[in-house]
């Protein structure tokens, strides 16, 4: 279910099958930061050829487990620097000791996942989202990669990312593994913000209808763009579709300035890369910066923004905590999806597992290949 990926790939995952890479990705304020992000190297059976996955971090911890406990219960598998003694050794080899296994390189068999799988849900009563009752022969191995897909398209994960992600050919093949709920919810949860929205100070606004919102556009030709964790409504701005802004995208200090908590992700990954710069400027204060006015000033207003910030992000929680036990359910598990499978892992990870031909170590992920 975290991986997405078939059966038989998960089963023949190599022990080294996690791999980390430093990629410049672009922040919602624009700025630009190398950032470490972890990656699947595994075997793609369909089309034979070695591809790369980008992973949440939460995946990558899992994988190291496995790994620490290999070397914890198996340690004759392994040197003593803890290297496996066979570069064929796999992630999940079976505890059948034999001479073609005496290195770990025999994956369990095909059917013991299955058959691990349907013993622990034995010991549950299954239910849907809705609370009925759920078959649980209807859970199998191969139906997490369809929860893959399903989780990411809630999230509102791009068509054609997700079609990366997946290493399909077609995006009508994609399109088969997820059913089109996304809409759906995001419109369920934006009917509960907008009866939440607040402005810069933490004023609430009156709610507005979508009749309202036309007729003002009509009337005055004004509405609003999208801008880091909310929207502008500054008009000159969204006259030029977010490219007119007249105070130099400061918009944790502008009055045109709205969100609600919908937008909760992206301002904590707004404060995560804040406080991150601030980290950084403050440790290179008498080294590569020298103290002095100009750097004072970028320290405290990176301290302001971060403080306006925290301010927002109480703001929303103070708003997800007053909703009903109902309304709390439907947002929460829209703002886990999307904060896990959207905002965390950028568009810029997932296209760097595309690698070039002439790089040998490790085939890309084609969305020209045979599909899968």
């Amino acid at each position: 279910m975290r991986v997405g990926r078939r059966p038989w790939e998960v089963r023949h995952l190599e022990f080294d099958c996690l791999q980390w890479h430093d990629i410049d990705v672009e922040d919602p304020d624009g700025t630009v930061r190398r950032r470490s992000y972890p990656f699947l190297v595994y075997w793609m059976q369909k089309v034979r050829r070695r591809h790369k996955l980008p992973l949440h971090p939460s995946d990558a911890e899992v994988i190291t487990r496995q790994q620490e406990h290999l070397r914890r219960e198996s340690p004759h598998l392994f040197h003593e620097d803890g290297q496996p003694r066979s570069t064929r050794m796999v992630l999940f080899p079976t505890p059948r000791r034999s001479r073609a296994n005496a290195l770990g390189e025999r994956p369990y068999d095909n059917s013991t996942i299955g058959y691990w799988l349907q013993t622990w849900l034995a010991q549950f009563a299954v239910t849907d989202e809705h609370g009925k009752p759920f078959d649980p022969a209807r859970v199998f191995p191969y139906a997490f990669r369809h929860t893959y897909a399903q989780l990411r398209a809630d999230a509102g994960v791009p068509l054609d990312i997700l079609q990366v992600l997946m290493a399909h050919q077609d995006p009508s093949t994609t399109q088969v593994y997820y059913r089109p709920s996304h809409p759906r919810r995001v419109e369920a949860v934006r009917a509960i913000a907008a009866k939440y929205q607040f402005d810069l100070t933490g004023g609430r606004l009156r709610t507005r209808t979508p009749d309202d919102d036309m007729a003002d556009r009509i009337r005055a030709g004004v509405g609003s763009v999208p801008v880091p964790a909310g929207r502008c409504h500054e008009m000159n701005n969204v006259r030029a579709d977010g490219h007119g802004c007249p105070v130099y995208n400061r918009c944790f200090s502008c009055t045109f300035y709205t969100t609600d908590f919908t937008h909760l992700p992206e301002l904590r990954q707004l404060r995560a890369g804040k406080a991150e710069q601030l980290a950084a400027l403050e440790s290179a204060y008498g080294s590569v910066l020298t103290a002095g006015p100009l750097s004072a000033a970028n320290l405290e207003l990176l301290r302001q923004e971060i403080q306006q910030i925290d301010e927002l992000v109480g703001k929303c929680e103070a708003d997800i905590g007053s909703l009903t036990p109902e309304e709390r359910t439907t947002v929460e598990s829209w703002l886990h999806t999307r904060d896990r499978f959207l905002t965390v892992i950028p568009v810029a990870a997932v296209l760097a597992g595309r690698q070039s031909l002439d790089q040998p170590t490790v085939d890309p992920i084609l969305t020209e290949t045979t599909t899968g």
